[in-house]
């Protein structure tokens, strides 16, 4: 029967072309539709009045949907316009509040009655510099007094929170009141949140899929060093259709797009809505009213935060609590732990007193506990109490969960997110690296345990030429390829290789790759040669884990070195300097004085000129 219909419905008079009727998925609505964010809006919340400055590759200002949103712009890389040439600042822009008017409003952004501002920080190609990006976070706060940042953006590497930008948003959060929202990153791996994400003022948002589980590729916590709680709150981050910049290759008026990027913009109009409803408020009530409100999640908090972004419990929320309680990293061996407490202070914004029973989710017995467990939060004022943290109960890792302070009938109001990180077995190995002359200098380590199933990891020395590590017991290998001082003068260039093949980290240790013991590597031949290929490798096997680094050496460097280390009693390491050598493409045998009149007089305005001898044959020349 069907091909019986399909021969009739083509071969029908006028019917040129059949086209298949595909489903299209409004990505942009469903995320809203997921957050909730039509609650808000029937509310009459729309963003008006608050400014929200959004950081990025800046905007396609023509856009449809952006045509008269943007109040003020600014570019912030040296030769470029705001103008978007990547797509990405126009995708997150129109996300937080876009008019939805190429879709006849069905594709608007979370806040579509806020006034944008848009600083251009990251280029046509998407990149940046700290020194920009901190600029643009200071006319965002100073200049154009936003209340919120958005900032879909971060260092590929992991932060501890005291960098540059990181310092810098908690500057201006304090200075300002503007909160930052900031991505957590897309490196898919725990303590992988980068800068300015990890910095304490930040609202760290991480990703989900539309059944808010966790985006493979969200950036999770601790954060680096300290093991603080970050992420703090998460959104729809998958496959998220918004504005299309029109400068930018592709056609269409919207694009999908995956990423923090695309979770954090969604937050950032959230927390423009909320700021409407609750014009009073700084950047730290919003952000706590934002993650007590929350959805909660089973996923662990330094994954996801607090929970996915709720936009109808947030709007409607009478009371709202502190969003999080970092109740410590507690470092092994344990002799001197000691418990760990926070104050908990909660919010009643409405005529009546509101009596709370308080109660711990999440942590196993003992481990989190309250100073009480009923409280009362007269109107319009405030009430505290206190929650606990004891790591001694708890098992080794990451603890989380939820203080969750319900109304008299067991209905959830507001949820505080707690976590404590209490270390196995480790122990710290400090790191020096010093140059060819004994200076400190910044290095790429890498840094193999081994052990079978170990996988090396990679680490980075800054400036002050030290790094501590924070390592389980056992054999580990060090190795780096350190830029030096050549051997060739003074504007030599060489390339070193430095290693500790073997070190048994059973206690506190400090260990230094000595660039002063590095001696250059030649190859000597007895005919004249060129260098056509030059590697530097390395082997290092031992207990099941093989460990291959290579450098194929480029022709910057005019010298290599290597530094002689101890045999290794386990296992087996081998480093080599591999040249391949050939016969130069052009040889000069000799030179000779030559014209074309030997011993004759030459013509006025004729000299002498020298000739090179280039094989067998007559040596010729001209003059002139």
């Amino acid at each position: 029967r069907g091909r019986t219909f399909w021969r009739s419905f083509t071969r029908g008079a006028g019917i040129g072309k059949v086209w298949l009727d595909g489903r299209v998925t409004a990505d942009l609505a469903r995320s809203n539709a997921q957050i909730g964010t039509a609650a808000a809006w029937d509310a009459g919340l729309t963003g008006k009045g608050v400014t929200v400055a959004v950081l990025d590759t800046g905007a396609d200002l023509g856009h449809p949907d952006l045509a008269g949103r943007v109040g003020t712009s600014r570019s912030f890389v040296e030769g470029e316009e705001v103008a978007d040439r990547n797509g990405h600042g126009t995708h997150v822009t129109s996300t937080v509040g876009g008019s939805g008017a190429a879709s006849g409003g069905t594709e608007k952004g979370v806040a579509p009655g806020a006034t944008l501002a848009v600083g251009k920080v990251l280029s046509d190609q998407g990149s940046g510099s700290e020194s920009q990006i901190i600029a643009g976070m200071e006319w965002a706060a100073r200049d154009v007094r936003a209340r919120i940042v958005s900032m879909s953006l971060g260092s590929p590497e992991p932060s501890d929170g005291t960098d540059p930008m990181a310092q810098a948003v908690n500057t201006l959060s304090e200075e300002t009141g503007a909160l930052f929202v900031v991505a957590a990153g897309n490196t898919g791996a725990p303590s992988s949140v980068g800068s300015p994400g990890a910095a304490d003022a930040a609202l760290t948002v991480g990703a989900v899929d539309a059944d808010d589980q966790p985006a493979y590729f969200t950036s999770a916590g601790p954060r680096l060093g300290d093991n603080a709680l970050k992420p703090d709150i998460s959104a729809p981050g998958v496959d998220i259709l918004a504005a299309r910049s029109r400068l930018a290759p592709g056609t269409g008026d919207y694009t999908s797009m995956s990423g923090t990027s695309m979770a954090t913009p969604q937050v950032a109009g959230v927390a423009a809505l909320l700021a409407q409803e609750h014009p009073g408020w700084s950047g730290a009530e919003l952000k706590d009213a934002l993650l007590s409100t929350s959805r909660q999640l089973d996923t662990s908090a330094y994954v996801l935060g607090a929970g996915r972004v709720a936009v109808p419990d947030a709007v409607r929320a009478h009371l709202t609590a502190t969003g999080s309680a970092d109740l410590g990293f507690h470092r092994w061996p344990y002799d001197t732990d000691r418990p760990v407490t926070r104050t908990l202070a909660y919010r009643n914004t409405s005529d009546a007193e509101v009596r709370l029973r308080l109660s711990v989710r999440g942590a196993p017995d003992g481990v989190v506990t309250l100073a009480r467990d009923t409280l009362t939060v007269p109107a319009h004022s405030t009430a505290s109490t206190t929650v606990t943290g004891d790591a001694t109960r708890a098992p080794v890792g990451e603890t989380s969960g939820q203080v969750v302070a319900a109304a008299e009938d067991g209905t959830p109001l507001a949820h505080t997110v707690f976590g404590l990180v209490k270390e196995e077995e480790r122990y710290t190995l400090t790191v020096h690296v010093k140059d060819r002359d004994g200076a400190p200098v910044p290095a790429d380590l890498t840094v193999q345990r081994l052990a079978e199933g170990e996988d090396a990891r990679p680490a980075h020395v800054g400036d002050t030429g030290t790094l501590q590590l924070r390592l389980k017991p056992g054999t580990y290998t060090l190795a780096t390829f350190l830029d030096v001082r050549g051997g060739h003068g003074a504007d030599s260039l060489g390339l070193g290789f430095l290693t500790a093949p073997e070190i048994r980290l059973d206690h506190d240790q400090d260990i230094t790759l000595d660039g002063r013991e590095l001696r250059e590597v030649r190859a000597a031949v007895d005919r004249r040669t060129e260098t056509r290929q030059l590697l530097m490798e390395y082997d290092r096997r031992a207990n099941g884990a093989d460990l291959f680094g290579a450098v194929q050496v480029p022709l910057a460097y005019d010298s290599v070195f290597a530094a002689p280390t101890p045999k290794v009693t386990q296992g087996t390491f081998e480093y080599r300097t591999v040249w391949r050598l050939a016969k130069p493409l052009l040889e000069v045998k000799g030179v000779r004085e030559a014209t074309v009149q030997p011993g004759g007089t030459l013509a006025e305005g004729h000299t002498r000129l020298p000739l090179a001898d280039v094989g067998d044959g007559p040596l010729t020349g001209v003059s002139g």
